[in-house]
């Protein structure tokens, strides 16, 4: 209110255009802070069921197959280059830690896209993309990127507006008894650090008596 007040009392075009920069990078912070105080009250909740439209990349889980897991959801998207930042660090829990009970779950939508044979990388395309070709389209995408988790397709926004997701990656881990424990959004090697030691934590059998 305050700057639209000084820019309505402005008459320089140039002062006029850096106000309404600094409007919107205002209105942008809190949508941040907000998003943030939502994640943080989060943590300790339930998770919910994820109710997938279609699982790709391994069969389907049901509730019952996270009983006593350690759950980790990874929302992102196939164009998302943070996203495939972050691969190397799933393809590394993967390998050091599913035996041990951990259950990673990568969360994306349809978004029309089909594989690129020639380019080596999926393409986004505007005459529709069946399902099915989608569904291929991500399989590819995962032998490609050496990712051996599932991907569950969400039906709807339920899943992400209840995690509190406005912006990808953003990784949920749950522990054994189903309760949210740390979220992180971005790439990066602080968020893997945090991720990868509470996944350790949820993992230790002193932990694992009380599942």
């Amino acid at each position: 209110t305050f700057l639209a007040g000084i820019k309505e009392k402005s008459k320089d075009p140039v002062a006029g255009r850096l106000i309404d920069r600094y409007i919107t990078a205002a209105a942008s912070f809190e949508r941040r802070i907000e998003s943030g105080k939502k994640i943080q009250a989060l943590i300790g909740k339930d998770a919910i069921d994820l109710d997938a439209q279609a699982w790709v990349n391994g069969k389907p889980l049901a509730p019952k197959d996270l009983k006593g897991k350690v759950v980790l959801l990874d929302f992102w998207a196939v164009w998302c280059g943070p996203c495939i930042a972050t691969f190397p660090h799933l393809r590394e829990w993967q390998e050091k830690y599913a035996d041990k009970g951990l259950v990673i779950i990568g969360l994306t939508r349809y978004y029309n896209y089909k594989w690129d044979d020639e380019a080596g990388r999926p393409r986004r395309v505007t005459d529709g993309v069946e399902p099915e070709e989608e569904h291929g389209m991500l399989l590819q995408f995962a032998a490609h990127h050496k990712l051996k988790h599932r991907f569950a397709i969400q039906k709807d926004r339920t899943v992400s507006e209840y995690y509190g997701v406005t912006g990808i990656p953003q990784v949920v881990v749950i522990d054994r008894k189903g309760k949210i424990r740390i979220i992180r959004v971005g790439s990066g090697g602080k968020n893997a650090k945090d991720v990868e030691k509470m996944i350790q934590q949820l993992l230790d059998p002193a932990n694992a008596a009380g599942r």
